[in-house]
C-alpha cells in the first residue's frame, strides 16, 4: 500500500523530491503460523531418540586385528589372523570381548508430537525512483520456539567422555540442537546476508536495484533467480541451491520452491530481442544450499555422525562465481528454449574427514570418572608399546605399521583419522549397515575407503576388509574397545560442473474447442551434465564423477469441469534421471540396507545372519523415475481453493499432498494440508527417494495474515 505523501511535505523539501519519492514507495507484510502435527508412530529416524537399532538387543563380537596379531619386536601378541574372522575369546571375565548392545541403555529417547513450529513475519518495500528505476527489498524473520523433545548432548556429558565438538559449529558445542545457524567450518556465515541463531533466522530473499529500458532489465544485489517451473522438479532451475532448513520439501508443493531458493549477489539482465525471442544471462557469488542441522525435525544426515564440516570459506569457494544464458523463443504454438552454464554444484560432495579431536579409548569423564574397558586398554597399550615415531628405525621407508606408531598416543593418532570415541554415535555393526544405507552409501566401501585414504587408521590396527562379514567384524570390534560407540566425521566440498539444456514446447488446437486436449501446452526439458562430481558411495575424497542427463515431461492445462466452476489448473509431469535421484543422491548407493522403519527389527538385518548386510546394487542401469499429478481448483466463490500434489517413485514411494485454502477475508488465509508419505509401496524401499523422508506424515495448518 502507498503511505501518504504530506508526511515528507516540509519545509526541507522545497522541490517535492521526497514527498514524491514517498509517493513511489510501497510497502506489505505477512505474518504466518506454521504447525505440523506427527501423525505416525515414530519420529525422524535421522535424529538420536528415533536412530535404527535405538530399541534393538544388538550382539557385538570383538576379532582378532590382522596387524595387532603379528609379532611385536619377536613376541606373539595374539592368535595370528589374516583376516577379520578370528574371534577373540572372553578372558575370565577379565576382559570382555563380545556383548549385547542397545542404544536406549546410553541415549535417551524422544516423542515429540509436533514435526513443525515456526512463526514468521515478512515485509517488501518497493521504492520506483523513476519509471525505469527501482529498489525492491524482501525481508524475513522467522522464529522457532524449539519445543520438540530433541536430544541434547549434555545429557550423555558422563558416558565415554562426552561428545566433544572439536569447532565447525559441530551441535556438541551448544547441547541443544541448532535449528537456523549454518556455518563454515571456519565459523564463518554460509550466507553472509542473513543474522541466525539457535531458533531464529532474519534473512533478505531480495535486496536488489533494477532498472527497464525498453528491452533491457538489469537487476542487481541479491536475489532468487527462477529458471524453472516444474513442481518437484529443478531440470532448467539451476542458478540457485535450496534452504532445506525450513519444512524441508514439504511445504506446499505448488510454490515450486518459490520460499526454498538460496538468495546470492549477482548481476541478472534480459534482453527482449525481438517480439518473440527472449535472452536472459547472470553471473552470481556461489552460495551452497542449506541442510538442515543435527537433531532438528527435517534432519537428514543421521545424527550419529557429526554435523559435515563444511569447506566453503576454506576452500575458497566464497569468492567463485557461477554464471549462465538462457534463450526462449516462441513461434505460434511452438516453442524453443536453451541454457548454458557454469556452476558450482551448491549441493557439494561428501568424504570422510579428520575429526581433529584428541581423544583416546580411556579416559575421564567431565564429573571425574573414568570411561574405557579392558579391551580399550589393552589397544592403547598395544599402540603405546609399538616404536615412536622419534625412533630412526621408523624414519622414512623403514616405517612399519606393525611396529611403529605414527603418534604419540593413540588419542592423537584417531584425531587424524574420521572416527572420535563418543556417545550417541553407531554402536554395531547393524547400525552402522543401516544408517549407511539410509543416505545411499556402501558401508564396506566405506570402511575401505577410510583405511585407505588415512594412514591414522591403519597405524591403530584397522586394515583392508575383503567382504561385508569382514567388515561387520571389524566394525564391532572397534566398538567393543571404545567401551560403546564412536562418532563418524565428514567434510563437504563443492566442484564446478558445466550445464547444457534444451526444451520445447507445444500449445494442441483443436478443432473442437470443448475438448480436454484444446489448448492442452506440453513442454519438454533436458539438461546435460558431463563430468558431474557426485558423493562417492564410500565417501572418498573428490567423489565420483559421471556424465549426467535429465529428460522433464510436464502438460499443463487450464480446464473447466463445469460452468458451476472456475477453471481448474492442471500438472502432469514425469522426469527421468540417468545418476542421481531429485535431491542429488548418487544413484550407485541405492537398494542397500535400511533398516530404518521404526519396526523393532529393522528389515534386512535380523539376528545374527550376516547375509541380511546387503550392499548397494545401483539405479544407474534404469536411472530412476518420478511421475507428478498436481493442481488447484477454485470453488465459486473463491472462499476455497482444492489443491493437491502427488510425486511418485516408480521404484515404490508415494508422496501425497492434499490442500484445502480457506480465505475467510480481511486479508487472512487459512491453508489445512497432509502429507502422507509412503517409501515402501513395494519392492525395496532403499530404491525409492521417498524412503528417505518417510517419517514425515503429518497434518499442518498454516495460518496468514497479509497487510
Amino acid at each position: 500500500m502507498a503511505a501518504s505523501t504530506t508526511v515528507w511535505a516540509d519545509d526541507g523539501d522545497s522541490s517535492g523530491f521526497l514527498s514524491n519519492l514517498w509517493g513511489r514507495t510501497t510497502f506489505n507484510g505477512l505474518l504466518r503460523n506454521d504447525t505440523g502435527f506427527r501423525t505416525t508412530g515414530f519420529q525422524n529416524y535421522n535424529n538420536q531418540g528415533n536412530a535404527p537399532f535405538q530399541h534393538v538387543d544388538v550382539p557385538r563380537q570383538a576379532y582378532v586385528p590382522p596387524a595387532l596379531s603379528s609379532q611385536l619386536l619377536g613376541i606373539q601378541l595374539l592368535p595370528q589372523a589374516t583376516n577379520w574372522n578370528v574371534p577373540i575369546p572372553n578372558s575370565a571375565g577379565l576382559i570382555h570381548t563380545n556383548d549385547t548392545v542397545r542404544r536406549d541403555n546410553f541415549v535417551p529417547g524422544s516423542d515429540p508430537y509436533l514435526n513443525y513450529q515456526e512463526y514468521r513475519a515478512s515485509g517488501e518495500m518497493n521504492v520506483s525512483f523513476t519509471d525505469s528505476f527501482r529498489l525492491n527489498i524482501q525481508a524475513r524473520a522467522v522464529f522457532d520456539p524449539g519445543i520438540y523433545n530433541s536430544f541434547d548432548a549434555k545429557d550423555v556429558a558422563n558416558i565415554q567422555g562426552g561428545i566433544d565438538g572439536g569447532g565447525g559449529n559441530r551441535y556438541a558445542d551448544t547441547g541443544k540442537a541448532q535449528y537456523f545457524q549454518s556455518l563454515g567450518r571456519n565459523g564463518g556465515k554460509l550466507n553472509p546476508t542473513e543474522f541466525a541463531g539457535r531458533q531464529y533466522l532474519i534473512d533478505f530473499p531480495t535486496a536488489l536495484l533494477e532498472y527497464k529500458s525498453g528491452p533491457y532489465n538489469i537487476r542487481f544485489g541479491m536475489q532468487q533467480i527462477a529458471w524453472g517451473q516444474a513442481i518437484f522438479f529443478q531440470s532448467f532451475d539451476v542458478p540457485d541451491g535450496l534452504d532445506f532448513r525450513r519444512h524441508l520439501v514439504l511445504d506446499r508443493a505448488i510454490e515450486e520452491f518459490s520460499d526454498k531458493r538460496v538468495p546470492a549477489l549477482a548481476l541478472r539482465g534480459t534482453i527482449q530481442a525481438s517480439d518473440a525471442i527472449i535472452v536472459d544471462g547472470y553471473v552470481q557469488k556461489f552460495q551452497p544450499s542449506v541442510l538442515p542441522n543435527p537433531n532438528t525435525p527435517y534432519n537428514v544426515i543421521p545424527s550419529q555422525f557429526y554435523k559435515p564440516l563444511d569447506n566453503y570459506f576454506t576452500g575458497d569457494n566464497d569468492t567463485r562465481l557461477s554464471y549462465g544464458i538462457r534463450m526462449k523463443a516462441d513461434y505460434g504454438n511452438w516453442g524453443y528454449s536453451a541454457l548454458a552454464g557454469s556452476r558450482i554444484n551448491p549441493l557439494g560432495v561428501f568424504s570422510w574427514a579428520e575429526s581433529g579431536i584428541n581423544k583416546g579409548l580411556t579416559g575421564t569423564n567431565p564429573d571425574g570418572s573414568r570411561y574405557g574397558n579392558l579391551l580399550g586398554a589393552a589397544v592403547e597399550t598395544a599402540y603405546a608399546a609399538k616404536l615412536g615415531p622419534d625412533s630412526p628405525l621408523c624414519a622414512g621407508n623403514l616405517y612399519n605399521p606393525t611396529t611403529c606408531r605414527l603418534y604419540s598416543n593413540l588419542g592423537e593418532a584417531l584425531s587424524h583419522t574420521p572416527f572420535t570415541v563418543g556417545p550417541a554415535g553407531v554402536y554395531s555393526n547393524k547400525e552402522y549397515f543401516g544408517g549407511a544405507g539410509s543416505v545411499r552409501l556402501d558401508a564396506t566401501k566405506t570402511v575401505n575407503t577410510a583405511i585407505d585414504e588415512f594412514a591414522a587408521l591403519r597405524d591403530v590396527y584397522a586394515s583392508h576388509v575383503d567382504d561385508n562379514r569382514e567388515a561387520s567384524n571389524l566394525l564391532n570390534t572397534f566398538f567393543l574397545a571404545s567401551d560403546g560407540s564412536l562418532r563418524g566425521n565428514v567434510q563437504r566440498d563443492y566442484f564446478r560442473e558445466e550445464v547444457f539444456g534444451l526444451g520445447g514446447s507445444y500449445v494442441i488446437e483443436t478443432e473442437n474447442a470443448a475438448s480436454f486436449w484444446n489448448q492442452f501446452i506440453v513442454n519438454v526439458e533436458a539438461q546435460y551434465t558431463p563430468n558431474r562430481r557426485l558423493t562417492d558411495t564410500g565417501l572418498g575424497r573428490g567423489g565420483d564423477k559421471t556424465d549426467e542427463y535429465i529428460i522433464t515431461v510436464v502438460g499443463e492445462r487450464w480446464y473447466r469441469f463445469t460452468p458451476a466452476f472456475p477453471a481448474a489448473y492442471l500438472a502432469f509431469e514425469y522426469q527421468h534421471r540417468s545418476a542421481t535421484d531429485i535431491v542429488g543422491l548418487n544413484l550407485k548407493g541405492y537398494g542397500a540396507n535400511s533398516g530404518t522403519f521404526g519396526v523393532s527389527d529393522p528389515v534386512g538385518l535380523q539376528g545374527n545372519d550376516y547375509s541380511g548386510l546387503r550392499s548397494p546394487k545401483g539405479l544407474t542401469d534404469v536411472g530412476a523415475n518420478y511421475l507428478v499429478f498436481a493442481g488447484f481448483l477454485p470453488a465459486p466463490n473463491r472462499k476455497f481453493v482444492l489443491e493437491w500434489a502427488f510425486l511418485y517413485d516408480v521404484q515404490g514411494g508415494l508422496l501425497a499432498q492434499p490442500l484445502l485454502k480457506w480465505n475467510p477475508g480481511n486479508n487472512i488465509s487459512v491453508d489445512f494440508f497432509y502429507n502422507y508419505v509412503n517409501g515402501h509401496l513395494y519392492g525395496n524401499p532403499t530404491n525409492n527417494v521417498v524412503r528417505a523422508i518417510s517419517f514425515a506424515d503429518e497434518a499442518n495448518i498454516r495460518i496468514g495474515y497479509q497487510f
